[in-house]
């Protein structure tokens, strides 16, 4: 195993974010990807998924964790990347990988074997916490229960996959033929809460923020809000001080009836909505990559926001890719353009509004040194418009049509590509040179987002 004592960030650290698309690992990606000290990779067990579209250095196609193949294979791409640190980003994946630490050839970002082993079983966070902290009333058999509804969990599980909320005997009986190692736990009806936390090398309990799950999708936070009261400070404090934490870690909460506060589960792991106290300058998973090479670290949490929405966000495959980027070999699937032709009126600029998201797209072009040319019919001074906007520096030619002129003649290149919203536009192009058109609604699949991180 590499020894590196260094306490300071002399060169970018290597880290290795597994598996690196889920959501978990893309809010880490997400917070670490801007940093000049890190170099990031991501990997992962399946074929492909999103980390495929953000990462620059992403490795699909590994065995599982659970698979004899998975530690041989991941232990060889970890020495050949010359990696630092693993990031998990999924609670199976850290527990195996923290007990695998000796074999590994870089330091897992995780709490220690032992806290990991308490955290991923709830049976046994419930005994570790019993009588220190709140925790739900466990029936051990069916007959225990008097009062309904109750709620089946998994021991080991995470998110809301296996759960249910049972209301009568008959349901419970028949739930429990089948599904043998579930939890039988009171029903909580109140709010329920994540509270994010950080420790450091020494023990010491940096930093708590709690936020309302107000809303929740398959066992996700889609709608969260941060909540100031010091009984989440008291009860992290407890928790901090009754396991051995280190890095980014968080617990979460549910209320009975007449609100007192009971724990659901702790994960020594970052949190998908993390990101909330990202945005307010706390930026968990980056504090854990300093911490790990123990360098002192503070905290400042500003007001706002105070909410965050998540939603999902389409990304695609990169079928158009910028000619300057191909590096000589074919590939049939990839469409390689070297010259971008755009409209003007309701596609660059949509009633006397900046289309930010084409705008975004042209940046892109710039970087990769593609030339875009605009094929307007406009009336009126538009280069002073484009001007005023900031954006003629984004254009490198001009051309003003008359008389009915088709834009397919004035597109010269060998592998052009034709944006415009008129749909009669685009199918004359396409008609007479049969390359690819897009509408304005069809420009987020020509975004790359792995060049707009890091």
């Amino acid at each position: 195993m590499k020894k590196k004592n260094t306490a300071r960030l002399i060169s970018p650290v290597r880290i290795m974010i597994f598996p690196g698309g889920t959501e978990i690992g893309l809010e880490i990606f997400r917070s670490l990807s801007c940093s000049r000290h890190i170099e990031l990779f991501g990997a992962t067990s399946l074929e492909r998924d999103a980390g495929c579209f953000l990462f620059r250095n992403y490795f699909t196609g590994l065995p599982f964790v659970n698979e004899e193949a998975f530690l041989p294979q991941f232990c060889k791409l970890l020495e050949e990347l010359e990696i630092d640190y693993v990031f998990p980003a999924h609670d199976t994946a850290g527990l195996f990988l923290i007990e695998h630490q000796r074999e590994l050839p870089c330091k897992v970002l995780m709490s220690p074997a032992k806290t990991c082993r308490i955290c991923r079983d709830k049976q046994k966070t419930y005994d570790h916490f019993k009588g220190v902290i709140p925790v739900p009333g466990v029936f051990h058999r069916e007959n225990e229960v008097q009062q309904f509804p109750v709620f089946l969990k998994p021991r080991v599980g995470e998110g809301s996959k296996g759960v249910f909320l049972v209301k009568t005997k008959r349901e419970l009986s028949g739930i429990l033929e089948n599904k043998k190692d579930l939890l039988i736990l009171e029903y909580l009806p109140g709010k329920e809460y994540t509270v994010d936390c950080f420790t450091d090398y020494r023990g010491n309990l940096i930093f708590v923020g709690a936020r309302e799950r107000i809303r929740v999708s398959h066992g996700i936070s889609v709608d969260t809000r941060v909540v100031t009261d010091k009984r989440f400070n008291q009860i992290a404090r407890v928790i901090n001080g009754h396991l051995r934490l280190r890095g980014a870690w968080f617990f979460q909460m549910k209320e009975r009836a007449h609100g007192e506060l009971v724990l659901l589960e702790i994960a020594p792991r970052v949190s998908g909505g993390m990101g909330l106290f990202r945005n307010r300058g706390v930026n968990l998973p980056l504090l854990t990559v300093f911490d790990a090479r123990r360098i002192p670290v503070e905290i400042i949490e500003q007001e706002f926001p105070e909410e965050m929405q998540r939603c999902l966000c389409n990304h695609f495959p990169h079928a158009y890719v910028p000619s300057s980027r191909r590096r000589g070999r074919s590939d049939k699937d990839k469409y390689y353009f070297d010259h971008v032709y755009i409209d003007y009126d309701d596609c660059l600029v949509i009633q006397e509004k900046i289309n930010y998201r084409l705008v975004l797209f042209l940046m892109q072009c710039r970087g990769s040194g593609i030339p875009v040319t605009v094929l307007t019919r406009h009336k009126g001074e538009y280069k002073i418009s484009l001007q005023d906007f900031g954006l003629d520096k984004l254009i490198n030619t001009f051309i003003e049509l008359h008389n009915g002129e088709k834009k397919s003649v004035y597109i010269k290149s060998k592998k052009p590509i034709f944006i415009d919203d008129s749909f009669r536009e685009r199918k004359e192009v396409y008609d007479t040179l049969q390359i690819p058109v897009f509408s304005t609604d069809m420009i987020e699949s020509l975004i790359d987002w792995s060049l707009w991180y890091g």
